[in-house]
Protein backbone atom coordinates (compact mmCIF):
# COMPACT_ATOMS: atom_id res chain seq x y z
CA UNK A 1 0.00 0.00 0.00
CA UNK A 2 2.81 2.43 0.86
CA UNK A 3 4.60 1.72 -2.40
CA UNK A 4 1.30 1.98 -4.33
CA UNK A 5 0.56 5.40 -2.87
CA UNK A 6 4.05 6.72 -3.61
CA UNK A 7 3.90 5.24 -7.13
CA UNK A 8 0.58 6.98 -7.70
CA UNK A 9 2.20 10.27 -6.76
CA UNK A 10 5.14 9.52 -9.03
CA UNK A 11 2.91 8.90 -12.04
CA UNK A 12 0.69 11.90 -11.36
CA UNK A 13 0.91 15.15 -13.28
CA UNK A 14 1.07 17.33 -10.19
CA UNK A 15 4.68 18.45 -9.99
CA UNK A 16 7.72 16.63 -8.66
CA UNK A 17 7.31 13.69 -6.34
CA UNK A 18 8.37 14.38 -2.75
CA UNK A 19 11.55 12.44 -2.05
CA UNK A 20 9.94 10.10 0.45
CA UNK A 21 10.55 6.50 1.41
CA UNK A 22 7.78 4.07 2.41
CA UNK A 23 9.16 4.25 5.96
CA UNK A 24 8.83 8.04 6.09
CA UNK A 25 5.27 7.84 4.78
CA UNK A 26 4.29 5.20 7.34
CA UNK A 27 6.02 7.18 10.08
CA UNK A 28 4.15 10.32 9.03
CA UNK A 29 0.75 8.61 9.14
CA UNK A 30 1.43 7.07 12.55
CA UNK A 31 2.71 10.39 13.94
CA UNK A 32 -0.23 12.38 12.58
CA UNK A 33 -2.69 9.95 14.15
CA UNK A 34 -0.84 9.95 17.47
CA UNK A 35 0.08 13.63 17.72
CA UNK A 36 -2.53 15.37 15.54
CA UNK A 37 -3.34 18.07 14.96
CA UNK A 38 0.29 18.60 14.01
CA UNK A 39 1.83 21.46 12.06
CA UNK A 40 3.98 21.11 8.96
CA UNK A 41 7.18 22.35 10.59
CA UNK A 42 6.81 20.04 13.58
CA UNK A 43 6.18 17.13 11.21
CA UNK A 44 9.25 18.04 9.15
CA UNK A 45 11.45 18.22 12.26
CA UNK A 46 10.10 14.97 13.64
CA UNK A 47 10.55 13.09 10.35
CA UNK A 48 13.90 14.82 9.70
CA UNK A 49 12.83 16.02 6.26
CA UNK A 50 12.94 19.55 4.87
CA UNK A 51 9.94 21.86 4.91
CA UNK A 52 9.35 21.57 1.16
CA UNK A 53 9.09 17.78 1.28
CA UNK A 54 6.75 17.98 4.28
CA UNK A 55 4.55 20.47 2.40
CA UNK A 56 4.43 18.22 -0.68
CA UNK A 57 3.60 15.20 1.47
CA UNK A 58 0.72 16.97 3.19
CA UNK A 59 -0.62 18.29 -0.11
CA UNK A 60 -0.76 14.80 -1.55
CA UNK A 61 -2.26 13.30 1.60
CA UNK A 62 -4.93 15.98 1.47
CA UNK A 63 -5.62 15.24 -2.21
CA UNK A 64 -6.14 11.59 -1.30
CA UNK A 65 -8.47 12.74 1.52
CA UNK A 66 -6.29 10.97 4.07
CA UNK A 67 -5.86 14.06 6.24
CA UNK A 68 -7.98 17.01 7.28
CA UNK A 69 -6.43 20.46 7.56
CA UNK A 70 -7.36 22.82 10.39
CA UNK A 71 -5.97 26.10 11.68
CA UNK A 72 -3.96 24.24 14.31
CA UNK A 73 -2.52 21.64 11.94
CA UNK A 74 -3.49 18.39 10.26
CA UNK A 75 -5.02 15.20 11.58
CA UNK A 76 -6.02 11.94 9.96
CA UNK A 77 -9.43 11.93 8.35
CA UNK A 78 -11.76 8.95 8.90
CA UNK A 79 -10.52 7.66 5.53
CA UNK A 80 -6.93 8.19 6.63
CA UNK A 81 -7.45 6.25 9.85
CA UNK A 82 -9.17 3.45 7.93
CA UNK A 83 -6.27 3.19 5.50
CA UNK A 84 -3.61 3.39 8.21
CA UNK A 85 -5.25 0.66 10.27
CA UNK A 86 -5.65 -1.48 7.14
CA UNK A 87 -1.95 -1.02 6.41
CA UNK A 88 -0.91 -1.86 9.97
CA UNK A 89 -3.05 -4.98 9.83
CA UNK A 90 -1.28 -6.03 6.61
CA UNK A 91 2.02 -5.56 8.45
CA UNK A 92 0.62 -7.72 11.30
CA UNK A 93 0.89 -4.79 13.72
CA UNK A 94 -1.50 -5.08 16.65
CA UNK A 95 -0.28 -2.23 18.86
CA UNK A 96 2.27 0.56 18.95
CA UNK A 97 3.19 1.87 22.37
CA UNK A 98 5.58 4.55 23.61
CA UNK A 99 7.47 2.90 26.47
CA UNK A 100 9.42 6.00 27.54
CA UNK A 101 12.26 3.98 29.06
CA UNK A 102 13.20 0.33 28.86
CA UNK A 103 15.37 -1.87 31.03
CA UNK A 104 16.77 -3.31 27.80
CA UNK A 105 18.61 -0.09 26.92
CA UNK A 106 20.79 2.18 29.01
CA UNK A 107 19.20 5.52 28.17
CA UNK A 108 16.87 7.33 25.79
CA UNK A 109 13.32 6.65 24.68
CA UNK A 110 11.78 3.38 23.57
CA UNK A 111 8.79 2.44 21.42
CA UNK A 112 7.35 -1.06 21.28
CA UNK A 113 5.48 -2.62 18.35
CA UNK A 114 3.50 -5.84 18.80
CA UNK A 115 3.15 -8.03 15.69
CA UNK A 116 0.71 -10.94 15.63
CA UNK A 117 2.16 -14.33 14.60
CA UNK A 118 5.05 -12.67 12.77
CA UNK A 119 7.82 -14.89 14.10
CA UNK A 120 9.49 -17.15 11.56
CA UNK A 121 12.45 -19.46 11.91
CA UNK A 122 15.63 -17.63 10.98
CA UNK A 123 14.69 -14.23 12.39
CA UNK A 124 17.69 -13.09 14.41
CA UNK A 125 16.89 -9.44 15.03
CA UNK A 126 20.15 -8.36 13.44
CA UNK A 127 18.63 -7.15 10.16
CA UNK A 128 15.94 -5.34 12.14
CA UNK A 129 18.54 -3.62 14.32
CA UNK A 130 20.52 -2.53 11.26
CA UNK A 131 17.41 -1.02 9.62
CA UNK A 132 16.50 0.77 12.84
CA UNK A 133 19.95 2.38 12.95
CA UNK A 134 19.65 3.44 9.30
CA UNK A 135 16.37 5.16 10.22
CA UNK A 136 18.12 7.31 12.82
CA UNK A 137 17.43 5.23 15.91
CA UNK A 138 20.12 3.84 18.17
CA UNK A 139 18.94 0.31 17.51
CA UNK A 140 16.17 -2.19 18.17
CA UNK A 141 15.54 -5.37 20.12
CA UNK A 142 13.46 -8.18 18.62
CA UNK A 143 11.59 -10.44 21.03
CA UNK A 144 9.82 -13.65 20.02
CA UNK A 145 7.11 -15.39 22.02
CA UNK A 146 7.86 -19.09 22.30
CA UNK A 147 5.91 -21.46 24.55
CA UNK A 148 4.55 -18.51 26.49
CA UNK A 149 7.98 -17.02 27.15
CA UNK A 150 9.55 -13.84 25.78
CA UNK A 151 12.78 -14.91 24.11
CA UNK A 152 15.45 -12.82 22.40
CA UNK A 153 16.86 -14.43 19.23
CA UNK A 154 19.25 -15.64 17.95
CA UNK A 155 20.44 -17.05 21.31
CA UNK A 156 16.87 -17.36 22.64
CA UNK A 157 17.71 -15.77 25.95
CA UNK A 158 14.74 -15.62 28.29
CA UNK A 159 13.72 -12.01 28.92
CA UNK A 160 12.44 -12.99 32.37
CA UNK A 161 16.03 -13.77 33.34
CA UNK A 162 17.60 -10.73 31.67
CA UNK A 163 15.10 -8.05 32.65
CA UNK A 164 12.26 -9.35 34.84
CA UNK A 165 10.53 -5.97 35.22
CA UNK A 166 10.53 -5.42 31.46
CA UNK A 167 9.32 -8.97 30.89
CA UNK A 168 6.38 -8.32 33.20
CA UNK A 169 5.59 -4.95 31.62
CA UNK A 170 5.63 -6.23 28.05
CA UNK A 171 3.41 -9.17 28.94
CA UNK A 172 0.99 -6.81 30.67
CA UNK A 173 0.94 -4.13 27.95
CA UNK A 174 0.81 -6.40 24.88
CA UNK A 175 -0.58 -9.73 26.16
CA UNK A 176 1.28 -11.54 23.37
CA UNK A 177 0.62 -15.08 22.10
CA UNK A 178 2.98 -17.75 20.81
CA UNK A 179 4.82 -16.82 17.60
CA UNK A 180 4.12 -13.12 18.08
CA UNK A 181 6.95 -10.61 17.90
CA UNK A 182 7.59 -7.52 19.97
CA UNK A 183 10.06 -5.08 18.43
CA UNK A 184 11.41 -2.30 20.60
CA UNK A 185 13.06 0.62 18.85
CA UNK A 186 15.16 2.96 20.95
CA UNK A 187 16.73 6.34 20.34
CA UNK A 188 17.50 9.70 21.87
CA UNK A 189 13.81 10.66 21.63
CA UNK A 190 10.50 8.91 21.02
CA UNK A 191 10.31 10.08 17.39
CA UNK A 192 13.58 8.36 16.48
CA UNK A 193 12.68 5.33 18.55
CA UNK A 194 9.39 5.08 16.61
CA UNK A 195 11.18 5.44 13.27
CA UNK A 196 13.56 2.67 14.27
CA UNK A 197 10.78 0.34 15.37
CA UNK A 198 8.82 0.91 12.15
CA UNK A 199 11.94 0.40 10.04
CA UNK A 200 12.49 -2.91 11.77
CA UNK A 201 8.87 -3.90 11.11
CA UNK A 202 9.15 -3.07 7.40
CA UNK A 203 12.38 -5.09 7.16
CA UNK A 204 10.39 -8.22 8.01
CA UNK A 205 8.48 -7.82 4.73
CA UNK A 206 11.74 -8.30 2.84
CA UNK A 207 12.81 -11.52 4.54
Amino acid sequence: MLEDLIDKWRRGARGPLPQLTPLQLLNALVLIEREGPVGRRVLAQTLQINDGIARGLLERLAEQKLISVTETGVHLSPEGKKNLHKLLKQLLVKKILVLDESDLVKSGAAVGVHLARAYRSGITGIAQRDEAIKAGAQGSVTIAVQEGKLMIPPDNKNLADLAPKENSRLNSEFNPSDNDLIIIGFGKDSARALAGALAAVLSLQRT
